[in-house]
């Protein structure tokens, strides 16, 4: 459904973005009338409102989308790309150059830490104005006022001024005001990644109750696996242009693969994914590459496929006991899976000159992500690395298995009807 049609539709879409163009100025601050008043009459004169002037960009570009009642729509890119602008632009922070926004319904926005705070009133009183802003009365913000301080879990803190809050305390407040106030539209920024990982697990647990609700969502993060759990669709930015929307598994993989792209294009690796590097350090890497089962070189693979890590390295000395360690990370920086030639079946050792060696991995079952390799040698149990690689080996795994999660556990379900067990005293 466009925007056009969904706003002369009976029930017009809470959230429309249509053809919306917004223009920041760096430095955009003048410094007198005199220099103000020219710029304004320059500005004007521009080609539909399309022109650039000096020191001028598009942080968002002709974008366009809608949500649709009880929606969940997640804004992903990197970056500068425009993402936290859209939200300011729906929350009516700021306004658009261009194009047409309506935001149907009670709107509730955390997209800044502290937003809405008036940091010399304590985390009580603020709670009272962050409702009011939010349009609730006195009343009902006395009724809802020990839920939301239970919730933020700032109980001992509600007479401090809030400028004395960390960032994650004004981010607990924030959200506990606006989880309370049952927003018909709800527009959450990369703010709940400031909290600590038991508050964000129960905000996002909240979420998951507002959506169940009937609450329309945008959501931007760059937790990516949170987007892809929370949310129906998703929208795609990059330099303020939309590149792609729809399902949230192929946008994100979309993403995931321009990533990689970005990674290629700044290292300008001379044999594809093929690293190769040069040192003058005891003993150092000199090239390290991934193949599939067949031997071929490739950064993309699917869960469960044969992949192989293949590194060189040159010593100028007899290394005693040597140790290799070889990480695999996703890019959010989760550990997946940590090996050394400790655990190899026969004894690991480096001479002078150059060598290598190979790790294989039978089935990686890694779900569907962008990752990272990074190798480091160590030498008898000393915690401190002689040499490890000063790049990065990343690549991708795709699935057609809709699986969420960190990796693939083999199973299967057993749905014929049988007798219920007994109660288990």
């Amino acid at each position: 459904m466009s925007p056009v049609s969904c706003l002369l539709s009976p029930a017009p879409c809470p959230i429309t973005f249509d053809h919306v163009w917004k223009r920041y100025r760096i430095g955009s601050k003048h410094d007198s009338l005199r220099d103000a008043i020219p710029r304004f009459f320059k500005q004007e004169a521009g080609l539909n409102g399309q022109s650039l002037h000096e020191g001028e960009f598009w942080a968002i570009q002709d974008v366009t989308f809608e949500v649709k009642h009880a929606e969940t729509v997640g804004i992903i890119g990197p970056n500068g790309a425009g993402k936290s602008t859209a939200l300011k632009l729906l929350s009516k922070i700021c306004k658009q150059t261009k194009g047409q926004i309506q935001v149907i319904g009670r709107l509730a926005a955390l997209i800044e830490v502290g937003a809405g705070f008036h940091p010399d009133l304590t985390g009580r009183e603020n709670i009272y104005l962050n409702g009011t802003i939010m349009g609730l009365r006195r009343k009902e913000i006395d009724r809802l006022f020990d839920s939301i301080v239970e919730f933020s879990e700032l109980k001992d803190f509600l007479e401090m001024p809030v400028k004395r809050y960390s960032s994650g305390m004004a981010v607990r407040l924030g959200f506990s005001v606006a989880a309370h106030v049952n927003p018909e539209v709800l527009l959450i920024d990369e703010v709940l990644a400031v909290g600590d990982l038991v508050f964000q697990q129960k905000c996002y647990q909240r979420l998951q109750d507002l959506k169940a609700a009937g609450t329309t969502i945008v959501f931007i993060s760059h937790n990516l696996e949170a987007i892809q759990r929370l949310c129906d669709r998703v929208v795609l930015l990059d330099k303020g242009l939309l590149i792609q929307e729809g399902n949230p598994a192929e946008v994100i993989a979309g993403y995931r693969n321009k990533v990689l792209q970005t990674y290629r294009s700044k290292m300008r690796l001379p044999h594809g994914n093929v690293i190769e590097e040069r040192s003058l350090d005891e003993v150092a890497f000199t090239q390290a590459f991934l193949t599939d089962a067949s031997g071929n070189i490739s950064d993309a693979f699917s869960t469960g496929d044969t992949v192989r890590l293949h590194l060189s390295y040159h010593a100028k000395r007899n290394i005693e006991q040597p140790r290799i360690v070889v990480t695999i990370e996703r890019l959010d920086g989760l550990v997946c899976h940590t090996t050394s030639t400790a655990h190899a079946i026969d004894a690991f050792t480096i001479s002078e000159g150059d060598a290598s060696l190979m790790l294989e991995y039978d089935a990686l079952n890694l779900l569907p992500n962008t990752y990272r390799i990074q190798a480091a040698l160590f030498e008898h149990n000393n915690p401190v690395p002689l040499s490890a690689s000063s790049y990065q080996l990343y690549f991708t795994l795709t699935s057609d298995s809709p699986e969420i999660g960190a990796v693939h556990l083999d199973h299967h379900w057993d749905t014929k009807v049988i007798p219920a067990r007994d109660k288990v005293h």
